[in-house]
């Protein structure tokens, strides 16, 4: 029973890992999208991952208490990856801030990385080293408040 517990706990906290890292923010946009004032983008893209999280977590509820392994990596292969690649794209469209193109781009790439690695080896999700925490880490540092832990 403990170690159900536990898998439950990583799983949440994985989840939770994953959720606040999904957003990170966007690249240069679409040829045609006008630039973001940086406020306007970060209120843009926290809302984008707000609505994304609130997802994610209503589909985790639905595992129960005791998901099992096969569970868990079906949830981060049908659920969270598309999740996070939609709250990716849709961020990416957009636009950015003039002049914050690097750091932004710093974190799409960032966030795809850690996207593609939980898509080829969804059981990360419960591993103690989290493919998005340095996606997670550079949306804060932008300013990003639902997108980062």
């Amino acid at each position: 029973m403990l170690g159900m517990q536990r898998q439950r706990y990583l799983l949440l906290a994985g989840i939770l890992a994953l959720m606040a890292a999904g957003c990170g923010g966007g690249d240069d946009g679409g040829e045609d999208a006008a630039p973001l004032s940086k406020a306007d983008f970060t209120t843009q893209a926290d809302k984008i991952c707000a609505d994304g999280n609130a997802e994610l977590e209503s589909e985790a509820e639905a595992l129960g208490d005791e998901p099992t392994q096969e569970q868990i990596e079906g949830f981060a292969a049908d659920v969270l990856v598309p999740n996070l690649q939609g709250q990716h794209d849709d961020i990416a469209d957009l636009g950015v801030p003039e002049g914050d193109e690097d750091d932004v781009k710093a974190i799409l790439d960032s966030l795809q990385e850690g996207i593609d690695a939980v898509e080829a080896d969804p059981s990360l999700i419960t591993s103690s080293d989290d493919p998005l925490a340095e996606a997670s880490d550079l949306a804060g540092d932008y300013g990003l408040t639902e997108c980062a832990v």
